[in-house]
């Protein structure tokens, strides 16, 4: 049976929570930050914000915070997971310690509904209200144990629960607000340490029904301030101060999520709400022999950012915006408005979290996958792809293109542009964003050019470099001139230069030269040949370098390939001794190479006939590589070409299937740019044309700028509302979105009022609920075709009130040639539990004029369409408790044909051939195979265990893959040994537990890389998963054969690697439901097995030579080296 290999594509990018303090040093100042199941620690410097380190947490964060014992100088740092563990860390000599660990669960316990809480007293207690009835202090100084009591705690529906800062280390004060039969109230108890029980203090009775969070006042102010949705309150610490209101017209129907301390002292704070409004709280203190008072608050706006769930002021004004909705930001407050706004965003941490849903579609040959991603106002579609965009700026129509260079005359940006054809060059000078075909100085127009570049300065040298087949040219701009040939006149093939120190190697057949160019103190030219060597066989490319590969530098070797021998040489320069020989690994003639430097690493990298590319890691001091690597970059020759990207050297494969090829945690990435032919390339810096890339497809040139370059990448289109389903249809080349809009105060850009053309419509049947229709709600949902390219809103259909769109496909039904959305939607009240009017939504989009959307039909169902798919031209949907099948007729309308009854609520169902795959909100999966000549559904099989389902996926069709609500992930597959019933039903029985730590959302069967065919280890079946967390995972089938030999990998590196939370990696993923625990199995970590490619080298090989091989197939590898290079085959498939 196949394993499932768990890895993640794009980790998660929601911030879960964020500290400031001294964590790496006490006079350093760090941010750190949860996502996941990781933590960054960065340091804030006068230059930005600089990474340290990344956190491996076993398990999903729950929150993150800084308590600093008396004896220490810096912070240390609390870390709690959702499966109750909990862990102190501290950094010290560069690394990253546990000062203790444990699990604070309580095995009688139920965690609360409402709210978790950890809060710090000022002398390092630590208070957590988790569990109902109790709160669990820690008390912790030193040592690797977590000391803990409980203390009884009763008062119900608590809303928050904090220490309050009395400046006396011996009195434990806590404030919670909590509400019962007469109201809602604010209480001050006191700990006594030596009973473990509360004492009340004071209680500030029927405090107002909104407030909801507490934020304590440091000492010597003191007290705790309230916010609610309508008011602000103050209440001193002791019982004769004065309690403070404060109302304002920025406070009405606000809903606060999280606050920061601005100043020490407790003056000032950071407030964030809802609508993604920044405000102040300013405390207006006076000073008298009693103490501080606090007189009266107030609230000044300061602009608006992403809905925070952590907000954290670093220093001199920089403010971090931590969100779990949008991107987070760092931003900086101004003294002076701009646009009405006191801040200015710094910089945008791209967050892809929550993933609501997604639809794989191919774009330009390449796939890519679109997001529903976000809420409210910062929803937004996210197209991620693996590889590179270029977007385009200007393009000419210039058939024949082979060589393109980049000439800067004269100038501080390169103002001409030489191109060859196959047959002649042509000089293109740059004036603005204009091109214009002109004469310069002597170069030679009637041959092609191999080679042009400015020599010597890049601006002021006044110098030019071209080769043609025939001749070296070297012109100057004031005319003088000087021309070197072979001197048997033959002909010049490979030509590869040092600009800035004047190199020259060349090769006519298979003969090399070595030139150097020379401008003595008068300006003359002069072509040096400084040395020759003849080969055995003739020369097929070369390329110059130095150690660190920089062009700034002398070249100190050369690389070249032979034709007929298929080897490479390393040519040491100046006297062109070779210093390493070697034989290719392949018989196809070599077509080009290059040798580089990335990330300190030094490469050479060969291109061949057939569109493979081979690399070896070189060690420049020695002269020798490591084991070549191969991977196939197109089915034509390839050429390799250096570019530039914001300051950094990568290099560009062209060929039919373009690559730029760069380096992460220093190794070679290859990412796939999304156009589908390149012939050649160069870099350009033109005054019109900053930093982008000049490409040819052989037909036009295209003048570009480069997405960043990195290994997945993501494009944002905002939406400014809630964005809940997609499909895509090919046919008409749009996307279908369904969204929901919140009306707010603040002004908002809703992309489903920004539509070309708008439309509505409500229910066809008499409202069952005249009362809710007197007062509509302020969310309206709607149904949008976006264009595919540039996703512009098209049409926007609004639905009636109430209403809901909860599902979406595009599809096309039996005997019918057109392609259809079909949209189902709910009519969701506030006081139901379940739904009892919906309908299904048949549009279509004309071919021609896109924006028009006509509603064919609609079919009012009792209950929510909360999942819809086709199967075999028919339409089946997850409505309620039951699945129902519709046939398309003539008429263009649905017709029920037959159901399945036996469900909950059936929230998610996936089609494969006839077969049905249910994901019920309690009773895990079913398997119902829809018998055509009979018209109705069969239930197969179905797994008899609970478990609360968000969404499913079939592998096979007789295998399906899980995702319940407690965050694991499970596969079940048809027990066909034994039926259980007498009509037939077998049992799904489970094959594989896994604790994934995030909710998965959504699963589609797709994938982002297409699979290597020199793959070593081959997988099938791929699945790419969504998470709330913003997780792009994906989950593969892996050959049985290969099943011992990754879980023993799994094992050696979990056992050699131990995780800061002290748990057993078995542990973490261990599968829990309620009180139900089961052991990992059928599922192998992908991102632990790839961790060992961030391993230093000796520490990888020390832990793969330990690598139990006991019940291995006996073909595969053993020896560490080869072993590494199956685990960089499986990093490959994402």
């Amino acid at each position: 049976m196949p394993i499932s290999y768990c890895v993640s594509a794009k980790k998660a990018s929601v911030v879960v929570e964020s500290v400031v303090g001294n964590f790496t040093g006490h006079e350093n100042v760090n941010l750190i930050v949860a996502r996941g199941n990781r933590i960054d620690v960065q340091l804030v410097s006068p230059e930005g914000l600089k990474n340290v380190c990344e956190i491996p947490i076993y398990g999903q964060v729950l929150t993150i915070a800084l308590v600093k014992c008396k004896r220490d100088k810096r912070h240390s740092l609390i870390v709690v997971t959702e499966k109750w563990h909990m862990a102190i860390l501290a950094y010290r000599d560069g690394k990253v310690v546990t000062r203790a660990a444990g699990c604070i669960a309580d095995p009688t316990g139920r965690a609360t509904d409402n709210l978790f809480s950890l809060t710090i007293h000022r002398n390092g207690l630590i208070a957590i209200r988790a569990f109902e009835g109790s709160v669990k202090m820690i008390q912790w100084e030193s040592g690797t144990d977590l000391r803990h009591f409980n203390v009884r705690f009763d008062y119900p529906n608590v809303s928050d629960f904090k220490f309050v800062d009395t400046g006396e280390d011996d009195v434990y004060r806590v404030a919670f607000i909590y509400d019962d039969d007469h109201g809602k109230h604010l209480q001050f108890s006191d700990l006594n340490m030596h009973d473990k029980e509360f004492r009340t203090y004071s209680r500030q009775a029927s405090i107002a029904a909104d407030s909801s969070v507490l934020i304590p006042v440091p000492h010597a102010i003191g007290g705790v301030i309230v916010l609610g949705s309508n008011s602000v309150l103050y209440k001193p610490n002791d019982n004769l101060g004065e309690v403070v209101p404060y109302t304002c017209s920025l406070l009405e129907n606000t809903t606060f999520t999280c606050h920061g301390i601005v100043d020490a002292s407790g003056e000032r704070f950071l407030l964030s709400d809802t609508d993604g409004r920044l405000l102040m709280l300013l405390l207006n203190v006076t000073e008298s022999q009693s103490g501080y008072t606090v007189k009266e608050m107030r609230i000044d706006y300061l602009g608006e950012t992403s809905i925070a769930d952590s907000i954290n002021y670093i220093d001199n004004g920089v403010v971090f915006v931590g969100s779990r909705l949008g991107d987070s930001q760092l931003i900086r407050l101004m003294t002076e408005p701009n646009g009405g706004s006191y801040s200015v965003i710094l910089e945008t941490y791209s967050n892809i979290g929550p993933i609501r849903d997604m639809v794989m579609v191919e774009s330009d040959g390449q796939p890519q996958l679109v997001t529903c991603t976000g809420a409210d106002k910062d929803g937004s579609l996210r197209v991620i792809r693996n590889g590179i965009g270029i977007d385009e700026l200007a393009s000419v129509d210039l058939a024949g293109v082979v060589g393109i260079f980049p000439i800067r005359l004269d100038s501080n940006a390169d103002n001409y542009v030489i191109v060859s054809l196959s047959d002649e060059t042509h000089v293109l000078q740059i004036t603005g964003e204009e091109l214009e075909d002109v004469k310069l100085l002597e170069i030679n127009t009637d041959l092609p050019t191999i080679f042009a570049s400015t020599l010597f300065g890049p601006n002021d040298s006044g110098i030019i470099l071209q080769a043609t087949e025939k001749q070296i040219r070297l012109m100057s701009s004031s005319g003088l001139s000087k021309f070197w040939e072979p001197t048997n006149g033959e002909i010049i093939s490979k030509v590869s230069v040092n600009a800035a120190n004047g190199q020259i190697v060349l090769a006519a057949r298979d003969t090399v030269y070595l030139l150097t160019c020379i401008v003595d103190e008068m300006g003359a030219l002069d072509i040096q040949l400084t040395a020759e060597k003849k080969f055995e066989n003739e020369i097929a490319c070369l390329d110059l370098s130095n150690e660190g590969d920089d062009p700034n530098n002398k070249a100190t070797f050369l690389v070249l390939a032979f034709w007929s021998t298929f080897a490479m040489e390393v040519i040491q320069l100046p006297d062109l001794i070779t210093v390493c020989h070697t034989d290719l690994p392949t018989k196809i003639i070599p077509r080009s190479i290059i040798a580089t430097c990335i990330e300190e690493v030094h490469y050479l990298l060969v291109a061949f006939g057939d569109g493979a590319l081979v690399y070896y890691v070189f060690d420049i001091k020695t002269g020798t590589h490591g084991e070549p690597k191969k991977s196939n970059v197109g089915t034509r020759p390839p050429s390799l070409h250096r570019v530039r990207n914001k300051n950094r050297q990568h290099l560009f494969v062209c060929s039919d299937r373009p690559v730029i090829i760069f380096s992460a945690s220093k190794k070679l990435v290859f990412s796939n740019v999304n156009v589908k032919l390149v012939d050649t390339v160069c870099s350009l810096s033109s005054s019109a044309y900053r930093d982008c890339l000049v490409i040819s497809d052989g037909n036009s040139m295209v003048f570009g700028t480069v997405d960043d370059i990195q290994k997945i990448h993501v494009r944002s289109i905002p939406m400014g509302e809630s964005v809940l389903r997609i499909a895509y249809q090919k046919s008409t080349s749009t996307y279908g979105v369904c969204s929901n809009r919140t009306e707010s105060k603040a002004e908002r850009v809703f992309a489903s009022k920004n539509a070309l053309v708008t439309s509505q419509s409500r229910p066809k049947v008499a409202s069952t609920r005249a009362d809710m229709d007197e007062s509509p709600p302020n969310t309206t949902s709607s149904f949008m075709v976006l264009d595919q390219n540039t996703f512009q809103v098209l049409h926007s259909h609004e639905f009636g009130p109430w209403e809901t769109a909860l599902s979406c496909i595009s599809g096309q039904f039996t005997n019918d040639s057109s392609t259809y959305y079909v949209v189902g939607t709910g009519l969701i009240y506030p006081d139901e539990t379940e739904t009892k009017i919906g309908r299904i939504v048949v549009f279509e989009v004309d071919d021609v004029e896109r924006s028009k959307l006509r509603r064919v039909h609609e079919l009012v169902v009792r209950g929510s369409p909360l999942a819809i798919r086709i199967l075999n031209g028919k339409l089946v949907a997850a409505i309620n408790s039951s699945i129902r099948l519709f046939e398309w007729t003539t008429d263009k309308e649905l017709r029920l044909e037959c159901s399945s009854f036996n469900h909950v609520i059936a929230l998610d169902l996936k089609v494969m051939n006839e077969e049905v795959a249910v994901a019920d909100v309690m009773r895990s999966v079913s398997l119902l195979s829809y018998r055509m000549l009979e018209g109705n559904f069969e239930e197969v099989a179905k797994d008899w265990n609970s478990q609360w389902m968000v969404t499913c996926e079939f592998i096979t069709a007789e295998s399906i893959l899980g995702g319940e609500a407690h965050l694991n992930l499970f596969t079940v597959e048809v027990d066909k040994t034994r039926p259980i019933t007498d009509d037939g039903r077998y049992v799904l029985e489970p094959t594989g537990y896994w604790y994934l730590g995030e909710l998965p959302k959504v699963m589609t069967r797709s994938t982002l890389v297409i699979q290597p065919e020199d793959s070593i280890i081959q997988y099938s079946q791929p699945i790419m998963f969504g998470t709330n967390q913003g997780t792009i995972g994906m989950i593969v089938q892996i050959d049985d054969k290969w099943k011992k030999f990754l879980i023993a990998i799994e094992k050696a590196i979990a056992d050699s690697v131990k995780n800061c939370m002290h748990i057993e990696h078995s542990s973490y993923r261990t599968f829990v439901f309620q009180k139900r625990a089961e052991p990992p199995s059928g599922f192998v970590d992908g991102d632990l097995v790839e961790s060992i490619l961030d391993m230093d080298r000796s520490v990888a090989m020390d832990i793969l030579s330990k690598v139990s091989d006991k019940g291995w197939d006996p073909s595969l590898p053993r020896d560490p080296v080869e072993i590494l290079k199956v685990i960089e085959d499986l990093a490959r498939m994402h």
